[in-house]
C-alpha cells in the first residue's frame, strides 16, 4: 500500500494524525522521484482536503488553496474540482485570494471537464441546464452528461445479458449491518430442514452481498444448489448467472445454459432472459438464433423482467430477430426504467436526444442522463462516506456533499445546506469558533444548493 493510499484510509478511520504522517512521508518521497511533480499532486490535494476540513491540522483555508492550486498546475483534476466548489462556495473576504468567484470557480470546473473528470462533467452539465454562472444550453448540458452516463450504463451493462443486481456487485459497497450469527443459523436449520424458498434466499443474498450477508460466492454456490436440486426456478436462474458471468466460477455458457434452459421450463423471467442471450450470442454447442432470443426475452419481459424488459426494447431498436420498431423500443425501456433499470434510462435519453421513436426532447434527455451518472460509483461512494462519517465527524461529511452538490446531487444539496444551517458544520468558516461565520456558510451553503 502505498503512503497516499495509507492516508486515505487512516483519513476514513477517524485517524487524522497518521493520515498527515503517511501525506507528509508521501510528498517528501514523490519531491525525490523522478517524476516527483505528477507523483506530488494527488498528495497535495488529499493535505489540502485535510487542511479545508482541519483534519490533524488547524482549518486554514488559505493553505488548502495553495495546495489544491499547487496541484491543479500539474494537472490534477481532484485539485481542479476542489479549487471550484471553493471558489463557488466561499463568502467575500478581505483577502483577495479568498473571495467567491464564479468566474473561477466555472473555469477550474471546465479544466477538470476537459481531462474527463467526472464530478466536473456532472457540475458543468448541471450548470448548463441551469444557466448557473454559464449560458443556459440543454445541448451542451447533455454534452457533459452523456460522457459520464455512457460509462456507468455500460458497467451495468457489461457481459451481458444485463442482470442489473449481478453486475452492482462490481460497483463500490459496504454492509452497514452483518446479520448475527444467530440469525444466520436460524436461516440455515431452515433451509437444511428442505425449504427450498429459504435456500435460494440465502443464497441470492451471498451472491449479491445484500441485507446484512456479506458476499461469498462459495456459499451462494452452496444454498442455490441446495435449493436448485429441490428444482427452484430461481435458484436455477441465478447459478446459471453465476456460471454466465464467471462470478466464483470460470466463465462457462454451456453449463449456464442447462441451468436456464431448466428455469425457463418452470416459466422463470430470469431464466427466460438468459437463455435469450444464450441464443443471442450462441455458444460451441448452441448456435445463434436470433429469433429465440426474441421470443426468450419477450417471455422474460411478460414476467416482470426489467432485463428482459431492456432486451427486448434493444431488440425492437435495432431489428434483430423480429421487425424494426422504436416506438415498441419507447415502450419497453420505459417499462423497464419504471423498474430502475439504469441502461434503460441511457438508452431513452439517448433517443430523447435524437428524437428516436419518440418527440425529440433535450430536457427530459438530460434528466435521464443526470439520474443515469448519479448511480455511478463516483457519487454512491461519496454518500457511503458521507452518510458514515456523520454526526461524529460533520465537516468531513459536509465536505463530500458539498462535492456532490457542486455536481448537481439534490439530496447532498439539502444535506449540506443542513449541516451549515444547523451549525453542525463550519466547513467554510475561517474561525470555527465564529457564529456569524458559521450563520454565513449556511447561507452558503443555501446558495451552492441553488447552484447561484
Amino acid at each position: 500500500q502505498t503512503d497516499l493510499g495509507a492516508a486515505l484510509e487512516a483519513y476514513r478511520n477517524g485517524d487524522d494524525a497518521k493520515a498527515l504522517k503517511f501525506l507528509r512521508s508521501c510528498l517528501d518521497q514523490s519531491a525525490s522521484a523522478i517524476d516527483g511533480g505528477s507523483a506530488t499532486a494527488p498528495c497535495q490535494t488529499a493535505l489540502g482536503e485535510l487542511y479545508m476540513v482541519g483534519a490533524g491540522v488547524p482549518r486554514n483555508l488559505t493553505k488548502a488553496q495553495e495546495l489544491f492550486q499547487a496541484a491543479a498546475d500539474l494537472g490534477e483534476t481532484d485539485a481542479q474540482y476542489n479549487l471550484g466548489i471553493l471558489y463557488a462556495s466561499r463568502q467575500l473576504e478581505t483577502d483577495a485570494d479568498l473571495h467567491r468567484s464564479e468566474a473561477l470557480a466555472v473555469l477550474h470546473l471546465y479544466a477538470a471537464s476537459t481531462a474527463g473528470h467526472t464530478g466536473a462533467l456532472m457540475a458543468m452539465g448541471y450548470r448548463h441546464l441551469h444557466g448557473y454562472g454559464v449560458p443556459q444550453a440543454c445541448s451542451t448540458a447533455a454534452l457533459n452528461y452523456i460522457d459520464v452516463a455512457k460509462r456507468i450504463a455500460s458497467v451495468y451493462s457489461a457481459g451481458m445479458p444485463q442482470a442489473v443486481e449481478l453486475i452492482r456487485l462490481n460497483l463500490h459497497h459496504k454492509d452497514r449491518k452483518v446479520i448475527s450469527s444467530s440469525e444466520l443459523n436460524l436461516f440455515v436449520q431452515i433451509a437444511t430442514s428442505g425449504d427450498s424458498t429459504v435456500a435460494a434466499a440465502i443464497g441470492k443474498r451471498y451472491l449479491l452481498g445484500i441485507e446484512g450477508f456479506r458476499q461469498d460466492y462459495s456459499k451462494a454456490k452452496h444454498y442455490l444448489r441446495m435449493a436448485a436440486n429441490r428444482q427452484h426456478s430461481g435458484a436455477l436462474a441465478l447459478l446459471g448467472y453465476m456460471h454466465c458471468l464467471g462470478l466464483g466460477t470460470p466463465p462457462n455458457l454451456d453449463t449456464a445454459y442447462a441451468y436456464f434452459v431448466t428455469a425457463a421450463t418452470h416459466n422463470d423471467p430470469l431464466g427466460h432472459n438468459g437463455l435469450g442471450y444464450i441464443y443471442f450470442k450462441g455458444t460451441n454447442a448452441q448456435a445463434r438464433n436470433w429469433r429465440l432470443a426474441f421470443k426468450h426475452f419477450n417471455e422474460s419481459a411478460v414476467g416482470g423482467s426489467s432485463d428482459g424488459m431492456f432486451n427486448l426494447a434493444s431488440m425492437y431498436l435495432t431489428g434483430t430477430g423480429t421487425e424494426q420498431s422504436f416506438q415498441k423500443a419507447v415502450l419497453y425501456y420505459t417499462q423497464a426504467l419504471d423498474r430502475g433499470h439504469t441502461p434503460a434510462a441511457y438508452s431513452l435519453a439517448v433517443m430523447h436526444l435524437n428524437g428516436i421513436g419518440t418527440v425529440r426532447d433535450c430536457d427530459i434527455a438530460v434528466n435521464l442522463l443526470k439520474k443515469v451518472c448519479e448511480r455511478g460509483e463516483w457519487v454512491s461512494s461519496k454518500l457511503v462516506s458521507a452518510y458514515d462519517f456523520g454526526e461524529k465527524e460533520p465537516d468531513k461529511a459536509a465536505l463530500l456533499f458539498l462535492k456532490l452538490a457542486e455536481a448537481g446531487h439534490e439530496v447532498a444539496q439539502m444535506n449540506v445546506a443542513h449541516l451549515f444551517d444547523s451549525g453542525q458544520s463550519t466547513l467554510l468558516s475561517t474561525d470555527a469558533g465564529n457564529a456569524a461565520d458559521q450563520e454565513e456558510g449556511g447561507e452558503e451553503a443555501a446558495s451552492t444548493a441553488d447552484g447561484r
